[in-house]
């Protein structure tokens, strides 16, 4: 068999894998693969995110003793208050701080607090903070955050810059960690799949492709999408960035669940 007859006899087959990936970038972009963990089909107690909650928003990270990532966040007050609150308000004023449902359960479970109005203190560099509401789920990264008033937020401990969000073009939030190449990964940072060796900017064919590490929640929605199957597939036009997936997380039942890890910062 030529090539030429080989080709004419499997265009079915290629035109089906076409329609597969493109129908999976559709589902990854305008869909946004939403749901009540990163990956799961949405519930019927989850609500959309308004985008301009995103519009000017800024992030620190920080780490408890035992390395589980914690993600902070300062928005615009009338941007928040597009956010749905399950108890309490979706607004934090000076002195308390609003949570994520997934934070708030979790916290909950370790007795941080019992409902609105409750008070943590030595929290993060905060003296002292009260506890203003809890979110509805939205079956985004925002269910893990913690959302802070200006002075609170400038007073807490944690690193601004190193977490940013993007918007899919159907304004669905996704969340990346800047990692630099050979930079020392965090403590909870653990590959359960692929190497870092693998960690660095890819010359394939003149064409740059970055390395890309998913969270676990985060790598089963892309698979269920068909973006990829296995760590060494490309993803072309990867929010403007072609990338390869180099690695996937240990599940960590935290924020890192549902980030990209990439070098490439907010700029």
């Amino acid at each position: 068999m030529t090539i030429g007859s080989w080709f004419r006899e499997s265009r079915g087959a290629f035109a089906f894998a076409i329609a597969v990936m493109l129908l999976g970038t559709f589902g990854y972009f305008v869909l946004g693969g939403t749901g009540g963990m990163a990956g799961e089909p949405m519930s019927n107690d989850t609500v959309k995110v308004d985008p301009s909650v995103f519009d000017g928003i800024t992030y620190k990270v920080a780490f408890a003793p035992d390395g589980t990532p914690k993600v902070f966040a300062h928005a615009r007050s009338n941007a928040l208050a597009n956010l749905s609150a399950a108890e309490g308000v979706s607004i934090p004023d000076g002195g308390s701080m609003v949570v994520g449902s997934a934070e708030g359960a979790m916290m909950k479970e370790e007795k941080l607090f019992a409902r609105p109005g409750d008070t943590l203190t030595d929290f993060f560099g905060l003296d002292r903070i009260e506890i203003g509401g809890v979110l509805a789920g939205t079956g985004t990264f925002v269910d893990d955050l913690h959302l802070l008033s200006t002075h609170d937020y400038g007073n807490l401990v944690g690193e601004e810059g190193r977490v940013y969000s993007r918007l899919t073009p159907e304004k669905v939030p996704k969340l990346f960690y800047y990692l630099d190449v050979n930079e020392t990964v965090p403590a909870r940072f653990v590959l359960k799949e692929g190497s870092m060796s693998g960690y660095a900017v890819h010359d394939l064919g003149g064409v740059d492709y970055y390395p890309l590490v998913l969270g676990a929640n985060e790598a089963k929605m892309m698979r269920e999408e068909k973006l990829f199957e296995t760590t060494g597939d490309q993803v072309r036009n990867f929010f403007g960035k072609n990338v390869v997936v180099v690695g996937v997380l240990e599940t960590t039942n935290s924020s890192f669940d549902m980030m990209h890890f990439v070098p490439l910062n907010k700029t």
